[in-house]
């Protein structure tokens, strides 16, 4: 199959002309605002953004920040939004990113500016070598990198599973394993398997975590290098693996969000969930829990130890920020170790830099920054962050089609993602 990498770099290429004639109009100057966009929309994300901003209009009380929240899991409708605004020439300041693959497309369209007198040896020396590469194209930074989740979890309630008799999963906790208290949990009347279907990135993440189990660390390193058979038999094991989880779930849950998953988990609606961990700081503050006691607990998903897959929220500068100065003293704001530390006390993630406190977090929490800095660091294909948007978008796709037809031919799964590729734009347009 013709290289997925090299079909994104020439639709890229292709396109980042008018795209950066466009990003390029502003002038640098200080201004009383900046506008910022996001997706963290939340209970515990929201709070999250507000602490962010907040700790920015601490330094910087004589410029305000206009708030742009736009629903979607893992940005897939800001990303809509942006690229409207970028083709108008109307790109708000600052934005969330995804990193990694997501970086290289807006760098390559011109969209982003270079924030890299951001990154002093000071800052570089406390970022984890893989978060730092994140959001670097060449030698040249162009994202603030904040936190970092772990996709590959399985959340589960344990009240839930004592009553049906199972055993809390732990160490050695394996898939068959997972199919087995599924099927008990199923023939008791409970729904085993919440899922957010109304976003993609929930039934995409499950597929992903699947796979990961499947084919291991070394193929996992064959996709990120743009070298894996997607029409081999290691994709069709694991689409047949995620079929029998997916029957496992509510019908009703293809019109709930990730979140709402997360409150049904929560509330003891169902035995398991699969999410990235922002989940469970979601799901305990759905339930109101703010003493430690949740019912939700997680493990890493089966067959996954010793691997992080990783998540990485960032903010980026538009390249035609007419208050570059004020949105670079965001995006500074966003590499503060204590204002990393204290966004994660309300979102569930862990700070990216080495030198963050993490001794006021949860115990899950200090375990992941830990597993961060000590277990394989791999990038997630669900958030944008392996070769491309379009190889995000292809992948949805691709599961989906799964979904909605049950074809489990890995040649189709390959050709559906090829063909994405093949359809992609520059910049994060999915």
């Amino acid at each position: 199959m013709t290289s997925l990498r090299k079909r994104a770099a020439a639709l890229i290429a292709a396109t980042s002309t008018a795209l950066a004639l466009t990003a390029c109009g502003g002038t640098a100057t200080q201004s009383d605002s900046i506008e910022v966009l996001s997706w963290w929309t939340s209970a515990s994300e929201s709070v999250a953004l507000d602490t962010l901003v907040d700790a920015y209009q601490d330094r910087d009380p004589e410029v305000s920040v206009d708030q742009l929240a736009v629903v979607g899991g893992a940005g897939s409708q800001a990303h809509v939004t942006l690229a409207s605004r970028l083709a108008r020439g109307d790109a708000p300041d600052v934005w969330q990113s995804l990193t990694a693959g997501n970086i290289t497309a807006w760098q390559e369209s011109g969209s982003v500016a270079d924030v890299s007198s951001l990154f002093t040896d000071e800052v570089t020396a406390q970022l984890p070598e893989e978060v730092l590469d994140s959001v670097t194209v060449g030698s040249t930074q162009y994202a603030a990198p904040l936190s970092a989740h772990r996709a590959n979890i399985l959340m589960f309630n344990r009240e839930v599973l004592e009553e049906a008799g199972i055993d809390e999963p732990g160490t050695g906790y394996t898939l068959d394993g997972l199919l087995t208290d599924l099927d008990t949990l199923q023939d008791q009347g409970t729904t085993p398997l919440c899922i957010g279907g109304a976003d993609s990135i929930t039934t995409a993440g499950l597929f992903e975590s699947v796979l990961l189990a499947t084919v291991g660390e070394e193929g996992w390193t064959q996709i990120e290098a743009d070298r894996f058979d997607w029409s081999g038999e290691q994709v069709a094991e694991a689409l047949e693996v995620f079929g029998r989880l997916m029957d496992h779930t509510d019908s009703d849950d293809a019109d709930r969000t990730w979140d709402e998953a997360a409150g049904r988990l929560a509330d003891g609606e169902c035995g398991f969930y699969q999410m990235n961990d922002g989940a469970l700081t979601e799901s305990e503050a759905l339930a109101g829990s703010t003493t430690g006691d949740s019912p939700v607990s997680s493990v890493v998903f089966p067959g996954t130890e010793g691997t992080f897959l990783i998540v990485v929220d960032a903010f980026v500068r538009s390249s035609s920020s007419a208050s570059s100065e004020d949105a670079d003293a965001f995006l500074t704001t966003v590499l503060d170790p204590q204002v990393q530390t204290a966004v994660c006390e309300v979102k569930g993630c862990v700070p990216v830099r080495n030198d963050a406190d993490v001794s006021t977090l949860t115990s899950y929490q200090q375990q992941a920054a830990e597993d961060l800095r000590s277990q394989t660091v791999l990038n997630a294909i669900s958030y944008g962050e392996v070769i491309s948007p379009a190889m995000q978008d292809g992948f949805f796709k691709a599961v989906k089609n799964y979904l909605d037809t049950g074809d489990a031919s890995a040649s189709t799964f390959a050709r559906i993602l090829t063909e994405r590729i093949s359809e992609g734009a520059a910049g994060p347009n999915v």
